[in-house]
């Protein structure tokens, strides 16, 4: 019986190759009954054309809303989203028809811990600042842009999943102190990684790094705001590897040009692509990259492998580990 499987074509380079490569594909190339089409390139939103034609789809960054589905004319069972976060999906219209999510939160624990750390290091060495001296020829500059060492200073995660987890692991040994709030982990399981679970009032006050890698949902939206952000250290940074809407980016930028915090360093923001009037990128005291600092061969291989293999679980009837929905 013929499975048709749409991939997004956000995922081909600009040579319309694979951006993860060709590798993660040979085991979709194995079975005779599922045909691989890449779907429309540009494509933001799925629509009905997509949604009846294929019983599974590979999903990176178009979005699916209730206007994706006719339950009168659906033929897609699985949507397998390329990466952790599921926003972009409407959960209400997937349970209503009936059509399965997953996601791949194995693949992306270590890179985005990693990213998140980069970030970091990147806003502490001023790295962005010091690479401008030397090519503007300002080299007897330097001594005024002197980095932050972390050795005496406190870190602050808002969220303790996979991801917050593995960053602990990774980091721990360079900072004093790791703080974190997530209401839905327990003072134990914190303790364990030499983690000291605090209130939402306390990351703020006693960070000098913020680092937010919590979903976003109705109560994360927008919680980053001038009340947290009044409350920060003035010489303390923001880190976002989350996503844009959980901080108000009005509010941020209000206080990066107020200098009521040091900096920060952003690889989400509220929309995507940035807009080319968005005061944020005219700002010296943040470091911007296009939601990709995790992005790497290493990365894009093992998130295709584990969202390929929910598909290839679904069609031979084998359990689904990553199911959202």
């Amino acid at each position: 019986m013929r499975f048709n499987l749409g991939i997004s074509s956000d995922l081909l380079t600009n040579e319309g190759r694979p951006c993860f490569g060709e590798e993660p594909l040979k085991a979709l190339f194995r079975e005779e009954d599922i045909f691989v089409e890449w779907m429309e390139p540009q494509m933001q939103i799925l629509s009905e054309k997509e949604t009846s034609k294929y019983d599974a789809i590979l999903l990176n960054s178009p979005k699916l809303t209730i206007d994706s589905i006719n339950p009168n004319n659906n033929k897609l069972k699985i949507v397998s989203r390329f990466g952790v976060g599921y926003d972009s999906v409407d959960l209400n219209v997937l349970k209503k028809n009936n059509i399965m999510l997953t996601n791949t939160p194995n693949a992306v624990r270590r890179p985005v811990a990693i990213a998140s750390l980069t970030m970091i290091l990147s806003l502490a060495g001023k790295l962005i600042v010091k690479d401008q001296l030397l090519r503007e020829g300002r080299w007897n500059e330097r001594t005024n842009y002197m980095g932050v060492g972390l050795m005496n200073k406190t870190l602050g995660l808002i969220g303790f999943g996979g991801i917050g987890k593995e960053f602990v692991k990774i980091s721990k040994n360079l900072f004093k102190k790791i703080i974190c709030f997530d209401p839905y982990v327990d003072r134990k399981e914190m303790h364990n990684l030499q983690v000291e679970k605090v209130n939402f009032n306390e990351i703020a006050i006693s960070s000098d790094f913020v680092v937010i890698l919590c979903d976003l949902n109705e109560k994360t939206k927008g919680m980053i705001d001038s009340f947290f952000l009044n409350k920060m250290k003035s010489s303390s940074y923001l880190v976002n590897l989350s996503r844009g809407a959980v901080v108000n980016e009005k509010d941020l930028v209000t206080a990066l040009k107020q200098n009521k915090i040091a900096g920060a360093g952003l690889d989400v923001m509220t929309n995507e692509p940035i807009e080319e009037n968005n005061d944020l990128i005219n700002l010296k005291n943040t470091i911007l990259t296009p939601h990709s600092l995790c992005w790497t061969d290493e990365c894009f291989d093992s998130i295709a492998k584990e969202a390929i293999s929910s598909i290839l679980n679904y069609f031979q009837n084998k359990d689904i580990i990553n199911r959202i929905v």
